[in-house]
């Protein structure tokens, strides 16, 4: 039996080990927290929905910790404890994230060893259109804004907990452009989904017309996109790429990059409009259900997309 064919789910110790892979690691660890922090408004509104099914019913009673607790009064302070949790986990999230800030520093020394005179040269090139053709300047930007979103993030954490002292006017900017940086690296990774949308369908593409005898077996979950559809995407927006090597091994490392991709898709739907939310004074809805929703599925691409780093 090949490794690639033992699932984690065969055996208790397997899932085990890769339960323990996961959240030994922050993204790993974060995700699994996030999905906690953000399902609460959904279990919350469950949980206030039963005690007022239950207050309706008083001759009906529910277990809550080993005891009865008849009208719903044990599910509502449930609900309320669940609430303080999520509040708890939020903040355990925002401390881990202040350790983010120093791969961010690392990534960008990765892009400019030279910082600070690369970094004016870089500044300086984006007045012209050659600036924007370089490979580095999508990751240069998306580090540039998460290096200005971690500290204020930070700052108005702390000042909310009354160890900066900031006014309320000063504590709710802060919070807002931390965010708004935020949401420009949601809206830069975006663009770069896009970009990797076109050369997967290149590549896709390519080796669709260089091996005609690919099996429906091999190509299950393969993206064999109709080139009819695509038809508008000019030649040098497409990479295409000819195909070497074993045909089987192109076809699951394409079909591992289209899953990539999708995952991606997923976080990011939810992101974008949670940082337009954020980063607009008074927010964009009051419900924290849509909150939640959104959190949710961010938290379990996010979940995913962790969990399958561990496949061989």
């Amino acid at each position: 039996m090949t490794s690639k064919s033992v699932s984690p789910f065969s055996s208790p110790t397997r899932l085990l080990s890769r339960l323990t892979r996961l959240t030994s690691t922050i993204p790993g660890l974060d995700a699994s927290l996030m999905l906690a922090q953000y399902s609460s408004p959904l279990v919350i509104a469950l949980l206030l929905r039963l005690a007022s099914f239950q207050a309706r019913y008083p001759r009906l009673t529910l277990a809550v910790g080993g005891k009865s607790s008849p009208g719903g009064f044990g599910l509502v302070k449930l609900a309320e404890g669940w609430g303080r949790a999520a509040g708890s986990i939020s903040d355990a999230r925002v401390i881990m994230r202040a350790f983010g800030l120093l791969p961010i520093i690392q990534w960008l020394l990765g892009l400019h060893p030279r910082p600070l005179a690369s970094l004016r040269s870089f500044l300086l090139s984006l007045g012209n259109s050659k600036g924007f053709q370089s490979e580095k300047t999508l990751p240069t930007l998306q580090a540039l804004s998460l290096l200005a979103y971690y500290p204020l993030e930070h700052i108005s954490w702390l000042a909310s907990k009354g160890v900066v002292p900031l006014t309320p006017a000063s504590l709710n900017m802060t919070a807002l452009w931390s965010v708004r940086f935020w949401a420009l690296y949601v809206i830069l990774e975006i663009y770069k989904m896009r970009n990797t949308y076109l050369g997967l369908l290149g590549r896709t593409r390519a080796l669709k017309n260089a091996n005609s005898e690919i099996t429906p077996s091999e190509a299950e979950g393969f993206e064999l996109q109709d080139t009819n559809a695509t038809s508008n995407i000019s030649a040098e927006k497409v990479v295409v790429h000819p195909p070497t090597g074993n045909v089987a091994i192109k076809v699951q490392q394409i079909k591992k990059d289209w899953a990539s991709w999708k995952m991606a898709v997923m976080v990011n739907s939810g992101y974008a409009p949670l940082t337009v939310h954020w980063s607009t004074p008074g927010g964009l809805w009051s419900s924290p259900l849509i909150t939640g929703s959104l959190g949710t599925v961010v938290a379990l691409g996010q979940l995913v997309t962790e969990w399958r780093k561990g496949d061989p």
